[in-house]
């Protein structure tokens, strides 16, 4: 069963390598990781994103929403077959995009560019 341990000892380590590693290499490494892990429903899903905010919130940079969905993909096997997006904007610095798994968008916020991995 999920625990918020489990949820921020996983975020340690996706930190780690979102500082340090580019999507093209961590990525494969968090969805081999997923692949083992267990398929949830939709219901498990919520429970997993909700964990997965509360620790996010405790971050000093504060919340991302490219580390959430790479703790996602780490820790469930559906997370970790989906699409990854990332959805940049020219004219910003700082947080001035968005990461996003699957196919639907979370938001109505157009973007200059947008990756797929």
């Amino acid at each position: 069963m999920l625990t918020l341990l489990e949820t921020a000892f996983i975020g340690v380590k996706v930190e780690w390598g979102r500082k340090s590693l580019g999507p093209q290499d961590l990525v494969p490494r968090l969805r081999a990781r997923g692949s083992r892990r267990p398929w949830r429903d939709e219901a498990g899903r919520l429970r997993l994103r909700r964990a997965i905010r509360f620790v996010d919130r405790w971050f000093s940079s504060g919340g991302n929403c490219y580390r959430r969905v790479l703790i996602e993909i780490a820790m469930d096997a559906g997370a970790a077959t989906e699409p990854l997006h990332l959805g940049l904007q020219t004219d910003g610095g700082p947080n001035s995009g968005h990461a996003w798994l699957g196919s639907v968008r979370d938001g109505e916020e157009r973007y200059d560019a947008e990756f797929v991995v």
